[in-house]
């Protein structure tokens, strides 16, 4: 008997999506979205506008640029949450960083208008695309994302790409045609159930979202069944260790990458460039080609060969995947240089996870050969407390450690959990201060600067990039 789909909340009941198309294409209906701010809803704002549908859209706090552009686009704004903002509206689409007890989503549910989370919302509308590939792992996704709408365009496939991440085409989005959609697929909160994708890449799998998932082994199933949706096939890094547990399981057919043979594609680092990589690409024993990445970092291999592969599926000619990649810039909040401070280079990085941080202070050390010091704010106090013992050891392999707040994002503060312990049991290596003070921390420090974190880093950032045009 298969096993019934958890359930996160009310708030997850379904609705039909001949409903939703429904009200998506009549005359004079009004869609509202909660959460406008944040990059996948932004997405699919644009695309909800370029149907002809009306939309309005809030947030807690104003984003200029995001909010001039959406506005520009024909959304109506509102800051605040603001139960005003739902009345007439037709459908109302939320994040899934939205509370419970949000007013504009109670009030929806007091006047009984139709209200589904943004992956639910997107499983629609991708429905209208012929070919769906979903980028989902624990990391990488925005990466190889980005990779593949290169390549995809630079083939004169018209992508039409939503990215956690902005996209070397400098927004999270291309519109284009209706042919292929790539996306990014999380697993939080089960969202990448909700999808329908013609091809799911599955990139590593490791323990995170542990306030939804209990254990490995839930996280596991969750993306069994993700994969087990694609109609046409599921890509699998066959070199990881929990994904590995499930391929057999994938009800779907499956097309594995991996350093090893044994593999349907395997390929190999050949070469190193200045702040890349060449590699090959081989067929079962026949190579494919050579191919070059100008992003440091050996995991950008494995994302640039779960890319080459998936093209390769959709018949894109070599020649185009190679000149995609190689002239590739990285993207975003991904090893993003700003700058040197002090003839101290300075980087950007998303990582969040243990794993990821590991890697990215891996990465700098290899690209510039120097002592490294890592500005840290961990990701939510349910993150942090169950991988806790894995932070600390993964930020132990930096010289200096400066670590600030935990970044709540939809989380309550939980007792014993916070940076000032963390920097206390990491040892003598770390401090812990406010996001204020990093700038005269760093002065006790040396060697190459790596800003982390997925939270709001925004002033960490900016005073730190000031100090850089002012040398």
């Amino acid at each position: 008997m298969p096993k019934p789909e958890k359930q996160v909340a009310v708030r997850d009941k379904r609705i039909p999506h001949d409903k939703v198309w429904r009200i998506l294409r009549r005359e004079g209906a009004r869609i509202h979205f909660i959460g406008a701010f944040g990059v996948s809803v932004r997405s699919l704002i644009k695309l909800t506008l370029s149907y002809g549908t009306q939309v309005s859209a809030s947030d807690r706090e104003l984003d200029e640029s995001v909010c001039g552009e959406l506005t520009s686009l024909g959304a109506d704004i509102y800051i605040g949450h603001e139960p005003r903002a739902v009345e007439g509206a037709s459908l109302v689409v939320y994040s899934l960083a939205i509370h419970e007890d949000d007013p504009e989503l109670h009030h929806a549910r007091e006047l009984d208008i139709p209200a589904i989370s943004r992956s639910e919302y997107l499983g629609v509308i991708m429905s209208d695309y012929a070919s769906r590939i979903g980028v989902s792992g624990t990391h990488g996704k925005s990466t190889v994302t980005a990779m593949l709408d290169a390549i995809f365009a630079e083939a004169a496939k018209d992508p039409t790409t939503l990215s956690g991440s902005l996209l070397p085409i400098g927004d999270t989005m291309r519109h284009g045609g209706k042919d292929v959609m790539i996306y990014e697929a999380c697993e939080y909160k089960d969202s990448f159930l909700r999808f329908s994708p013609t091809t799911a890449i599955a990139l590593n799998l490791e323990l995170d979202h542990t306030d939804y998932f209990k254990d490995i082994s839930e996280l596991c199933e969750s993306f069994r069944r993700a994969m087990s949706h694609a109609t046409v096939s599921a890509i699998i890094n066959a070199d990881d260790r929990n994904l590995s547990r499930i391929i057999t399981q994938i009800k779907t057919k499956t097309v594995t990458f991996s350093k090893r043979a044994g593999s349907d594609y395997r390929y190999v680092i050949t070469g190193f460039l200045p702040s890349g990589y060449e590699f090959e690409v081989l067929k079962g024993d026949e190579s494919i080609s050579i191919f070059r990445i100008s992003i440091p970092g050996s995991y950008n291999v494995t994302n640039a060969a779960a890319a080459v592969v998936c093209a390769l599926e959709y018949g894109i000619e070599v020649d185009k995947i190679k000149a995609a990649l190689e002239s590739f810039g990285g993207i975003s909040r991904r090893l993003e240089y700003l700058g040197d401070m002090k003839n101290r280079p300075v980087y950007y990085d998303y990582a969040h996870h243990p794993t990821a941080i590991a890697a990215v202070i891996s990465a700098v050390k290899m690209l510039t050969h120097e002592r490294i010091t890592v500005i840290f704010k961990p990701h939510t106090y349910s993150r942090t407390k169950s991988l806790w013992d894995d932070f600390r050891r993964s930020l132990m392999l930096a010289d200096h450690v400066i670590l600030t707040d935990i970044y709540a994002a939809r989380e309550e503060a939980v007792e014993g959990v916070c940076s000032e312990r963390l920097a206390h049991e990491i040892g003598d290596s770390a401090v812990y201060c406010a996001d204020t003070d990093v700038a005269m921390a760093l002065d006790n420090t040396s060697g190459a600067i790596i800003i982390m974190g997925a939270g709001d880093m925004r002033y960490i950032k900016d005073t730190i990039v000031e100090k850089i045009r002012n040398i």
